[in-house]
């Protein structure tokens, strides 16, 4: 199917770096797969989408396949993951401009020089909601975030 072939070419860039996930075919790769194909079964309608083998790579240096599986499904329905997906990327989209007015009350020199160069949060930040920001920061700081993410209340922690 269409989902394999994104799956399969996503879990080959999904920490290609770490023991557990470099060797294609290896353990690590294939119980990511088995993961991310089986949540594409799992949810009809958002099916896989690309990044989500990051936070399922991120679960799974934590807890079996069959666990990682359970919390994965968890935090897509009962964190609200899955709904930054739906509607054309809406609640995506309510992120980027919550995380705009939060730089520029919090941050407002950042905030301008950002718009002196026209770059707009969803030409940075897509990837960090997507993956639950487990796809571009050192490991040790994706597991202090999703730790964070799960004691408060999920998702709505993100709620700026």
């Amino acid at each position: 199917s269409a989902q394999e072939s994104v799956i399969t070419r996503d879990i080959h860039r999904t920490f290609p770096a770490h023991d557990y996930f470099k060797d294609t075919g290896g353990d690590g790769q294939e119980s990511l797969y088995k993961i991310c194909k089986a949540y594409s079964v799992y949810d009809e309608d958002i099916g896989y989408c690309q990044g989500q083998s990051f936070l399922a790579a991120v679960l799974l240096l934590h807890m079996p396949e069959e666990q990682a599986f359970c919390v994965l499904v968890k935090i897509m329905y009962d964190y609200g993951l899955r709904d930054l997906y739906k509607n054309n990327f809406e609640d995506l989209h309510c992120k980027f401009y919550q995380l705009e007015r939060l730089m520029q009350e919090q941050l407002p020199d950042l905030h301008s020089h950002f718009s002196d160069l026209n770059l707009e949060a969803h030409m940075y930040a897509s990837q960090w909601f997507l993956t639950l920001f487990t796809a571009k920061f050192p490991l040790c700081m994706v597991f202090h975030i999703i730790d964070l993410l799960l004691c408060e209340s999920g998702i709505s922690a993100l709620t700026f």
